[in-house]
């Protein structure tokens, strides 16, 4: 079965387990994990978990964590089919050019219900975008992390997590990690947009008071802040405004300007870049 499931079926399947975790040529272990959902209208949910190629040769060993999330049209396998990210980091296993660590690929869509999510399936881009509304995020270390951390050996505190996103995931990265501020030393945003009005309106506890609640994550602030954004990006000159909001506040950060647009060929490039920032 082939992994894509964008279908034009409403109630489409996701990928099944199996075909996920028998994808081939990997130097680690793929795994799916199913965990229990808080929300409201969802009573699972499931992920995918890259284990590194070290992880049962050395069974005492901790590792930490990096969740890595999608965006629009996206599920927990879209990183896999579009982006590379396995491939790219056993090649960066294979150079030594990171440290090893368990990398996590959560669904972070807001579904109608059960049938709706049926495995985890991807959803239209436009509705992906408007459903934002805090429900899945709110769980995130409810659900998310401490399904991984009860799970697998991980480093369960802040020097031992990253969270990383593009477009609509790093929306929701960057206030995951505003809204649990001890809890990622490592955040990076592929091409996110900082502010999103419909959001906070939907669920203001989550996604209001970004200034208020970032003024509190830079007070201890994380070890590695990073921005990346293409040149002609949708978001660009949004991303300006950001970065200078930053830096008018003194909060340590990085930004990345490179060519293009908001596209894959970008955020490839920079998930590379972010793997090589965390845990350093």
């Amino acid at each position: 079965m082939a992994l894509a499931s964008c279908a034009n079926s409403r109630y489409a399947s996701g990928p099944d387990t199996e075909d996920i975790e028998a994808l081939p040529g990997y130097r680690g272990t793929i795994q799916a994990l199913s965990y229990q959902s808080s929300e409201k209208n969802l009573d699972e949910r499931r992920l995918t978990i890259y284990l590194p190629p070290g992880y049962f040769k050395e069974p005492q060993r901790r590792y930490p964590v990096m969740y890595l999330l999608h965006g629009a049209r996206g599920n927990e396998v879209t990183w896999i089919e579009r982006g590379d990210c396995l491939k790219t980091l056993d090649s960066l296993y294979a150079g030594g050019a990171v440290d090893e660590f368990i990398l996590v690929l959560p669904n972070s869509n807001n579904y109608f219900g059960r049938k709706d999510y049926k495995n985890g399936r991807a959803v239209n881009a436009v509705r992906a975008f408007w459903t934002v509304d805090g429900d899945a995020e709110s769980f995130f270390m409810k659900d998310v992390v401490a399904a991984v951390d009860g799970r697998y050996r991980t480093i369960p505190d802040k020097n031992g997590r990253a969270i990383a996103g593009m477009s609509t995931g790093a929306l929701q990265a960057m206030y995951i990690s505003a809204n649990w501020p001890d809890s990622f030393a490592y955040v990076g945003l592929f091409s996110p947009y900082a502010y999103d009005e419909l959001a906070e309106m939907r669920n203001p506890q989550f996604y209001e008071a970004l200034t208020c609640k970032m003024r509190t994550q830079f007070s201890n602030p994380p070890s590695f802040y990073g921005l990346y954004i293409g040149n002609k990006d949708i978001f660009y000159p949004h991303m300006m405004l950001f970065d200078r909001s930053l830096t008018r506040r003194g909060y340590k950060h990085e930004l990345v300007v490179t060519p293009g647009g908001h596209e894959w060929y970008n955020w490839r490039k920079y998930l590379i870049m972010f793997y090589q920032e965390a845990f350093r």
